[in-house]
């Protein structure tokens, strides 16, 4: 699908390496695309994105993004699985998929000389799936067998326990990988239609990032992406309305059991969404209560002795998230365990952070910042989920200084906001006690 005719020429020996900014073109058919030229490396990387996942779901059909993303690898109107990842693994590259909780896409890498190869595999997976009935069986069962197994892992078991109970079975209370039942319904037409409504082009953005010359890719891509469709039915890409949840009229809870020596205590609070102004003060809340020397760490496992882990959960959605404090216990700490974590949680909204606690924080949020703009590839992604999201790709470029902006008082102000207790949700994954056992 790509014209071999726009591929750049191959530098001259002796070219400076150097880094562009990234620059954007909005395509006729609303495909956003983001191109950044990279020479240090010869490689290319490819991030498409679109909106998906469970705030596109119900009930009936939950877990349809991440057997969609499955699917769009086993076979397309022009190639077999095996032909896709035979074309790709030839030239000593990859191709991938995703599906997630807002979006799905599809990733791969080259070398700069296989971009025409990369382009089209990208853009051939994403439009042309063919669901083959074998495969789609395959990915069923396999999709099912993770449901099963996810039994087995209490911390995001007990996660999920606390979505469902704040959020009801639509939106972020659904699971991104279904539940056997509703992925067993799912069928070839079912998936086909929902491959129609949303991957169309005015919901996708595609970063092409790396050993590239920004004009000539533009120009291949607008070729290749020529004949590609946007929204057919007005509103059907309109951003995801909030979902409601439970009422507000105190704390509720939730719990599961499972044959384990092991319990798992989730206290949940309703969040916070990705273009919120205190998303900030948030995520430096959940560092500063998840290293190894947070509060809650040295407080519950280090003095008490009550935990085996323990750490917080920041979830920014398109509509609000949630915010987490989470510890693993023996079954019978449980009860005690929750309650150091409620008291910590309103000891945060009537004191804040420490000065020493919040520059700890910034330091280490900061510094891991720094280090994921040294990949590429994760680049690319973060700047295409951000644009794909309304942010704008250029958001992550000031998240320093924004971070390092935010005061103890506006972290307190955020603790108060959402560590409400009237609006918690208590959820455990208990096990076995020592006599049950």
């Amino acid at each position: 699908m790509s014209d071999l005719h726009d591929i750049p020429a191959p530098r001259p020996a002796g070219t400076k390496t150097v880094s562009q900014p990234v620059r954007k073109f909005d395509l006729p058919n609303g495909v956003r695309l983001l191109v950044k030229e990279d020479h240090r490396l010869p490689f290319v990387e490819f991030r498409a994105v679109l909106r998906g996942g469970v705030l596109a779901e119900t009930a009936t059909d939950n877990g349809i993004t991440q057997l969609l993303s499955r699917m769009l690898l086993q076979g397309t109107a022009t190639r077999n699985a095996a032909q896709i990842a035979g074309e790709i693994e030839s030239v000593g590259g990859g191709v991938d998929t995703f599906g997630g909780n807002n979006s799905f896409g599809v990733s791969a890498e080259v070398m700069r000389e296989d971009f025409a190869l990369g382009l089209d595999i990208v853009l051939d997976v994403l439009r042309q799936p063919a669901f083959p009935a074998g495969a789609l069986e395959r990915e069923r069962a396999i999709q099912i067998a993770g449901i099963k197994d996810q039994r087995d892992q209490v911390l995001p078991s007990a996660i999920r326990i606390m979505r469902r109970a704040m959020f009801g079975g639509a939106g972020y209370g659904l699971d991104t990988l279904g539940t056997e039942e509703s992925v067993a319904s799912l069928t070839q037409a079912g998936l086909a239609a929902f491959h129609q409504r949303l991957a169309v082009a005015d919901n996708c953005v595609l970063a092409i990032y790396g050993d590239v010359q920004t004009e000539a890719t533009k120009s291949a891509v607008a070729r290749s992406l020529a004949n590609w469709k946007s929204t057919s039915a007005a509103g059907a890409l309109a951003p995801p309305t909030p979902r409601p949840t439970a009422a507000v009229n105190g704390a509720r809870r939730a719990a599961e059991t499972r044959d384990k020596k092991q319990a798992v205590v989730v206290v949940g609070f309703p969040g916070s969404t990705l273009d919120a102004p205190d998303r900030f003060a948030l995520e430096l809340l959940q560092e500063a209560c998840s290293d190894l020397g947070s509060r809650l760490f040295l407080r519950i496992r280090e003095q008490l002795g009550l935990a085996y882990y323990v750490g917080a959960q920041n979830f920014l959605g398109l509509v609000p998230g949630y915010f987490a404090f989470y510890a693993g216990t023996a079954p019978g700490a449980a009860e005690r365990v929750e309650r150091e974590l409620v008291a910590e949680a309103k000891l945060l909204g009537d004191e804040g952070l420490t000065p020493e606690e919040l520059q700890r924080a910034k330091a280490k949020v900061i510094g891991q910042k720094k280090i994921a703009r040294q990949d590429l590839a994760g680049v690319a992604l973060t700047n295409a989920l951000d644009e794909l999201f309304g942010l704008g790709f250029a958001n992550a470029d000031r998240d320093d200084a924004r971070f390092e902006a935010v005061t103890s008082a506006q972290v307190q102000a955020a603790a108060r906001k959402y560590l409400h207790p009237d609006a918690m949700v208590l959820a455990q994954v208990q096990g076995a006690t020592p006599d049950e056992a």
